[in-house]
């Protein structure tokens, strides 16, 4: 099992750790940031006072295995940048870690969660639509899927 914590600046390295490449990257942030990765730039986005970045980290050792960020506009919050340890994909974490950024939101006061998905990753759209999200009606960009989840 896997608890969340709020993201701190000891765990940026190892976040950057988990993208080796310009096209996990993208993958991770969309468009938002650039090749290659750096703490710096994944601590700036912060620097928004309506996002809050967490981690998933193991029951057991307490060690991450997956990290996500939330961002409040009233009820509606946004899941961003979901991503799991590389060496511990394919266990069903993703969807643990994501349950609990909905549960986190609900517990924030959230009606709706919206997220971006790049179109063609197909696990992580899986994912969500496990969750109980469903195709939301505009995309900002042809190569991104918008995602919702309407809680009341």
């Amino acid at each position: 099992m896997i608890s969340i914590r709020q993201r701190k600046e000891a765990d940026l390295d190892t976040i950057v750790g988990w993208v080796p490449d310009a096209a996990a990257l993208y993958l991770f942030t969309g468009s938002r940031l650039t090749w290659p990765l750096s703490t710096k730039k994944l601590s700036e986005m912060e620097s928004d006072p309506n996002l809050s970045a967490w981690i998933g980290a193991s029951d057991s050792n307490g060690k991450p295995v997956g990290h996500f960020d939330l961002t409040q506009h009233g009820e509606t919050f946004r899941i961003g940048r979901v991503i799991i340890n590389p060496a511990q994909r394919g266990q069903g974490l993703a969807g643990l870690l994501v349950a609990l950024a909905v549960a986190k939101a609900q517990a924030l006061g959230a009606s709706r969660i919206t997220l971006n998905v790049i179109a063609g990753n197909s696990p992580a759209i899986r994912t969500y639509e496990r969750i109980g999200f469903r195709t939301a009606p505009t995309s900002a960009e042809p190569s991104v899927l918008a995602m919702e989840l309407l809680l009341r």
